[in-house]
This record gives structure tokens, sequence and C-alpha cells, in this order.
């Protein structure tokens, strides 16, 4: 994870957000797709046992008292996405986009802001070295309370959904 962070952090765009993040994190995947192919293998995954947390997810959190975002049901289509910056991407609104190269979107909420992205590393024809990552920064008292309640199962949902990504 360290080597894969530090690919992250070569991207000025990204390292600018990392600067006083609450959390991040990342995972690399190798995968022999194109960026923009892995990108939307990435967001698009929505097996039914996630569909099922992010349930338990917005029960909990609505416990708390905060808002949380729907896996599904925003009406947009996967061929819609739009990785340039404004773009929406599912829930995510795009913050920078350089093709082949880097994603970055975002989630904002009243608790916390958080980005997602990817960085591409070329590793040998044809092989590119995925790192996806996590930028999270709180915006209120309870954003910690939120992200810590949710943290073991992010490495779980980020872990799969690279690997399906990657395949």
């Amino acid at each position: 994870m360290a080597q894969s962070i530090e690919i992250v952090k070569s991207v000025d765009p990204i390292n600018k957000l990392i600067i006083n993040a609450d959390h991040t994190d990342s995972m690399s995947f190798d995968s022999h797709r194109n960026m923009e192919d892995f990108l939307i293998r990435l967001i698009s995954y929505k097996p039914g046992w996630l569909k099922f947390l992010y349930k338990i997810r917005g029960l909990l959190v609505g416990l708390l008292g905060l808002k949380h975002d729907e896996l599904v049901g925003h009406g947009l289509q996967v061929s819609d996405y739009d990785f340039k910056a404004g773009g929406q991407v599912d829930f995510f609104q795009s913050v920078d986009f350089e093709a082949e190269r880097f994603w970055i979107g975002e989630a904002v909420d009243k608790h916390l802001s958080a980005y997602i992205g990817v960085v591409s590393e070329p590793v040998h024809e044809g092989l590119n070295r995925y790192h996806v990552f996590t930028i999270v920064h709180y915006r209120h008292w309870t954003g910690p309370l939120y992200f810590n309640l949710i943290r073991p199962f992010h490495y779980l949902v980020v872990y799969f959904m690279g690997r399906n990504a990657a395949e």
C-alpha cells in the first residue's frame, strides 16, 4: 500500500487533496483493460451483497440522523458517465480527469467530503497498474463517527470493486 499511495501522491491535483486529509488509502490492481473501461467497471459494480450492505448502512446512518446517498436510484446510466471535470459519474461529481492517467470523483455531504479515484501506472505493454484511492475530509463532528462506522466495510468494498474492474 505504501508504494501505491506514493504513486497517487505523484499526481499534483490528488496530492493537493491529500494535504490535511483525515483519511487516505489506496489499493492496486493489475489489468489489461484501458482506463475508461476500468473506471466504468469499478463504479458500476453493484452485486446483491453490496446493495444489501448499503441498505444496512442506510439504516445505521439514519439512526445517527445523517443523510446518505443511495447506491442506486440516481437515474444515471453507465453510458451517461462523464469523467471530465464537472461531469457526473454515479453519485460522484468528476473533479479532474486526464485520459489514461487519472480520474478524481467527489461525493459531498454535511458530514464529510469523500474523493475516490484511480491513477494509472503503465507496467509494460498492455498491462496497467490501477491505484484506486480514497481521500476523506471531515466537515462536521459526525464525519469521523460515520466514517469509522463504515470503515471496516470500505476496504472490502473497494477490494471487490477493483478486482471486478481489473478482470
